[in-house]
């Protein structure tokens, strides 16, 4: 059944109406048919969420009466950072939507030096304005309180160099990078030698691998390289059952 939450501007605290955007409220009044009366729940990305009642549908204008404040302790106490080389835009969007559900703390897109996609200057704002939005569907469709947050870096060391700032606190952190080429060790291996973490950047490359400078530049930078099992993987499987494998291990999919 399609969860009836939707994504609003954050309010003024103790607001009691909320006019809803006119694509919520096109979708609420000729897609779901909804009438006055009907409840509905609010999110507004940050961390907040209430329980709402629709109180008015005049012309194409929605108003909803705001209710009581929702708490749910559903985000993953793992801060993970998927960053995924550039691909087809369908795919990416996949891996969004996907990772969003999965409880990914942030989604950071870069231009590896085998990407199959390049994303010109002019077409960043647009995309990140696309990704922004079918983020915040997946949380309203799975019931989160929090958006992820959506990275655009340039290239491998735009990447490396950025997300040195990502890391907050002190918890312990771990970056970890896919090779679908390397013999060495998988998740599993690294938990039972880091078996608490915190905070979490899990790089996968494009399917074309890595190249030799990119791959030392992450072993300088002090990532952890894993396999992801014997069979080659396509790039959404392979992110996915990074995230999957992680939330497990070190998040709230094996509380």
């Amino acid at each position: 059944m399609t969860r009836k939450c939707f994504l609003i501007d954050p309010m003024e605290r103790g607001a009691d109406e909320v006019a809803l955007t006119a694509e919520v409220a096109h979708h609420i009044r000729n897609v779901l048919r909804m009438k006055p009366g009907d409840g509905i729940e609010l999110r507004d990305g940050q961390g907040n969420g209430w329980s709402a009642v629709i109180r008015e549908m005049k012309g194409k204008e929605v108003r909803v009466a705001v209710g009581e404040r929702q708490v749910l302790l559903n985000e993953s106490p793992l801060q993970s950072t998927l960053a995924l080389a550039l691909s087809r835009s369908e795919r990416m969007e996949l891996v969004l939507r996907q990772a969003t559900e999965m409880g990914v703390f942030r989604f950071a897109a870069f231009r590896a030096a085998r990407s199959d996609y390049i994303l010109s200057a002019a077409h960043r704002d647009k995309r990140k304005e696309r990704w922004t939005k079918i983020a915040g569907e997946a949380l309203c469709q799975c019931g989160r309180m929090r958006m992820p947050e959506i990275a655009v870096c340039e290239d491998t060391s735009d990447l490396i160099s950025t997300s040195s700032g990502w890391e907050k606190g002190q918890g312990a952190n771990l970056k970890v990078l896919a090779r679908e080429d390397h013999e060495g060790r998988g998740l599993t291996s690294l938990h039972r030698v880091h078996p608490t973490c915190s905070q979490m950047l899990l790089v996968v490359g494009p399917e074309g691998g890595w190249c030799r400078d990119e791959a030392e530049e992450f072993a300088h930078a002090g990532f952890h390289v894993v396999h992801l099992g014997p069979r080659t993987l396509r790039l959404e499987t392979a992110a996915i059952g990074l995230l999957a494998a992680a939330q497990l291990l070190w998040g709230d999919l094996g509380a």
